[in-house]
């Protein structure tokens, strides 16, 4: 040991000194691999999961207010829907429907020529129910039957309309129109493929009987 401390003492103060300080560096070192590496990747490891978590958060924020505007919108399309499903008769008011058309045409001062219910075409939820309609009276009495038939709880479209054989009928001028009309009815989708599949027979509606001559 003396031996080993008489060599050290030879040596050059610089040399101690650097040979110190080389000491301490590997100590540090050592620690530093030992202990404060690991940590540190620990730390980065966290960082990145706290990273992710932010990430993740966020989205489930934006898709929970996504989801409040979503069933807002949901609620207000079903009663929009609702609305409109009242609009449509089902097949026990059809033939109530049919006879209301008819009574119009009294009710305008009008003779009814023609009053033939066509098949019906699904239309999914829904299906279309065409009547070929001829009436004759003044162009008068034609609009407001018109006019009635637009203002009726159910819907009711008025097409192809023509107009035809004008003459002099007690100092007025009569003609004839001709046109469809096309109510629709509500159906289940249970019901939905039966009606296509259904036997095209024209419904029987028996209209009132015709007015006197104008």
């Amino acid at each position: 040991m003396e031996q080993l401390i008489a060599r050290i003492a030879k040596v050059p103060v610089t040399q101690r000194f650097a040979a110190l300080i080389a000491l301490v560096l590997l100590a540090v070192g050592t620690t530093y691999l030992v202990m404060v590496s690991p940590v540190e990747d620990r730390i980065t490891q966290l960082d990145n999961q706290i990273i992710k978590l932010d990430t993740t958060l966020a989205q489930k924020k934006a898709i929970a207010r996504d989801l409040t505007r979503y069933r807002v919108e949901v609620e207000r399309l079903k009663q929009r829907l609702n609305e409109a499903l009242t609009l449509l008769p089902n097949e026990a008011e059809i033939p109530e429907l049919l006879q209301k058309l008819a009574s119009l045409v009294q009710q305008s001062d009008l003779t009814m020529k023609q009053f033939e219910p066509q098949s019906e075409v699904a239309a999914g939820f829904y299906a279309k129910i065409p009547v070929k309609m001829s009436i004759i009276g003044n162009y008068h009495s034609i609009a407001v039957f018109f006019d009635k038939v637009a203002k009726l709880a159910r819907i009711v479209n008025i097409n192809d309309i023509k107009l035809k054989s004008p003459k002099i009928e007690n100092k007025r001028v009569v003609l004839e129109a001709e046109f469809n009309a096309t109510t629709f009815k509500f159906i289940e989708k249970k019901e939905a493929a039966a009606t296509a599949d259904k036997a095209k027979k024209p419904g029987a509606v028996t209209p009132p009987k015709p007015k006197a001559g104008h």
